[in-house]
C-alpha cells in the first residue's frame, strides 16, 4: 500500500530521521515505538505530506488517508457535530446525523457543545469518531491511546481490528508496549531517528527488557529513590 524508501529529514543541521525504509501493506496493523523526540511524529508528517523530506513515499491513487495527531486541536466556537460534519465533507460523504448519533452512543460525547470545552479524553474520542465515519483506506495515529479511558481504549482496539479484517492498513505509535503486542502484526523501534529493531512476535516483557539493555543501559531491578 505504501512504500517508504531512504527517507531522511533534517531541521537546519539537526538530523531527525535517517534512511528510513518501510513497506506498509493492506490488511495489517503496524506499531512504531520510540522515546520522545525519536522521530515518530515527524515520520508520520512526512508520510502525510505535511513535512518536506529527502527520499520517497510511494502511495497508490486513489488512497483515502486519515490522520490523528498526538495533540488534539479544534478551532474556537466549533461544536463537536460541526467538526464531524467537516470530517465528512472532506471526504465528500453524505452527512447522516442519525448514523453519527448512533455511533456516538458508544462515545457519549456532547456534540452540541464546543469541542474546545471537552476534556483531553473527549477530544481524542471526537477525533477518533471523525476518523471512523470517514471510511479511510489507511489510518495513521500518533499516540491514539493517550488520554483515553478504559471504554475509549476498548472501542479503539475493536475498530482497529475491524479495519484489519476489512483489508485496510493502520499505522500507530504508542509508549504502551502491551497495547502494541496485543493488536499489531509488525512492531518496530525508532531510536535517534533510525529504525534500530523489529519486535514482531515478541512479548511486552521481552521488548521492555531488550530496549532497557540495548539502548538505555537500564538495569531490570534498578534502585529507585
Amino acid at each position: 500500500m505504501i512504500l517508504v524508501r531512504n527517507l531522511s529529514k533534517s531541521f537546519w543541521r539537526n538530523s531527525v530521521l535517517e534512511d528510513i525504509n518501510y513497506t506498509f501493506s493492506a490488511g495489517k496493523i503496524y506499531g512504531i515505538m520510540g522515546e520522545n523526540g525519536a522521530g515518530k511524529s515527524t515520520l508520520f508528517k512526512c508520510i502525510m505530506g505535511q513535512e518536506s523530506y529527502n527520499g520517497e513515499v510511494i502511495k497508490p491513487k486513489p488512497l483515502r488517508v486519515g490522520y490523528l495527531n498526538d495533540t488534539p486541536f479544534f478551532y474556537s466556537f466549533v461544536t463537536g457535530m460541526e467538526y464531524i460534519t467537516f470530517c465528512l465533507k472532506a471526504r465528500n460523504l453524505q452527512i447522516n446525523k442519525q448514523e453519527i448519533n448512533k455511533l456516538n452512543e458508544k462515545f457519549a460525547l456532547p456534540l452540541e457543545k464546543y469541542a474546545t470545552s471537552y476534556s483531553l479524553g473527549m477530544k481524542k474520542r471526537l477525533m477518533i469518531l471523525g476518523l471512523m465515519l470517514q471510511n479511510n483506506d489507511l489510518v495513521i495515529m500518533d499516540e491514539p491511546f493517550n488520554g483515553l479511558d478504559l471504554t475509549g481504549s476498548i472501542i479503539l482496539k475493536q475498530w482497529i481490528n475491524r479495519m484489519k479484517k476489512e483489508g485496510k492498513c493502520v499505522i500507530l505509535s504508542s509508549h504502551i508496549i502491551s497495547v502494541l503486542t496485543e493488536i499489531c502484526d509488525d512492531i518496530s523501534y525508532i531510536h535517534n531517528g533510525k529504525v534500530v529493531a523489529n519486535y514482531s512476535g515478541k512479548s511486552a516483557g521481552e521488548i521492555e527488557q531488550s530496549i532497557s539493555k540495548l539502548y538505555f543501559n537500564i538495569e531490570k531491578d534498578m534502585d529507585l529513590p
